[in-house]
């Protein structure tokens, strides 16, 4: 018996094109598809407080795609910064 998920296949549809179109793309645009993946990860599959907290800061990144590369590790380091402390926070926990 074979079952469907819309949405897993939506995002992974997403992802493979995603790549393909990476090959041909300026280089900054690698960081942009990979954040909009998150995003629509989250949006579709979970129910999780700290993934929604941080989703429309995922939301405003996407609208960073033609600022300059120091503007946007910038902001992937403070991102980085959140989901390091909450996986700490997380693991720390259990």
């Amino acid at each position: 018996m074979s079952t469907t998920d819309s949405r897993a296949f939506e995002l992974a549809t997403f992802l493979v094109i995603a790549a393909r179109e990476l090959v041909d793309d300026p280089a900054n645009y690698g960081p942009f598809r990979l954040i909009d993946a998150v995003d629509r990860f989250i949006a579709a599959t979970f129910d999780d407080d700290f993934l929604r907290e941080v989703q429309p800061e995922l939301e405003r990144g996407l609208e960073m795609l033609g600022a300059d590369a120091d503007t946007v590790a910038s902001w992937l380091d403070d991102l980085t910064v959140r989901f390091a402390t909450e996986a700490k926070r997380r693991n720390l926990s259990e």
